[in-house]
């Protein structure tokens, strides 16, 4: 009982960070209205509409960081728990997506399966690929979580607007300063 309560906790406080909300008000833009019955309203709706809408959908970098670091600290829940969670879903829907191919009319599952002792060769063919898929599946499975590890390393590793103001609030030129200078 206890784990099922931790479980609850955890997927509590990762859906209040995981939200479709707008961020703060600090970071929405600001909204100038001249006349409330005026086309600029009217504009000016459709647009704090969209700014809403892709602050939903495209939350700021900040948020997506503090989301990948709780679930990089959160110790269950490392590439090798996911993967041997997902292993076997994988491995089912390969030997699914085998059994549909094989079980086609003009398979050559029907053969094997009129006269057994007539195909050896062929029943070393479908053990191969039904052996193959499976170990493909799981090797695309390895490479997908690995890559969503990286992707999330380097998205951890991005500079944040915040962060770039401080920078150079402090006389540290930004990297457009110091590149600008090699084009010009």
């Amino acid at each position: 009982m206890p784990g099922l309560i931790q479980r609850y906790n955890a997927v509590a406080e990762y859906s209040e960070f995981i939200t479709t909300n707008p961020s703060s008000t600090q970071r929405r833009r600001t909204r100038h209205t001249t006349s409330p019955n005026g086309p600029s309203s009217a504009r000016a709706a459709l647009s704090s509409e969209a700014a809403e809408w892709y602050e939903a959908v495209c939350p700021p970098l900040e948020e997506i960081q503090d989301v990948l670091r709780r679930f990089r600290a959160d110790p269950e829940f490392s590439q090798e728990r996911v993967f041997a969670f997902c292993a076997p879903i994988v491995v089912f829907g390969a030997l699914f997506i085998v059994a549909v191919v094989a079980v086609q009319p003009h398979s050559f599952a029907h053969r094997i399966l009129d006269a057994p002792g007539a195909h050896t060769r062929d029943i070393a063919t479908f053990a191969s690929i039904l052996v193959g898929g499976v170990v493909l599946s799981l090797v695309v499975l390895k490479c997908a979580i690995w890559g969503i590890a990286e992707i999330s390393s380097v998205v951890m590793g991005m500079e944040t607007r915040e962060e770039r103001e401080r920078r150079e609030s402090e006389g540290i030129p930004s990297s457009n300063m110091v590149l600008g200078g090699f084009f010009t």
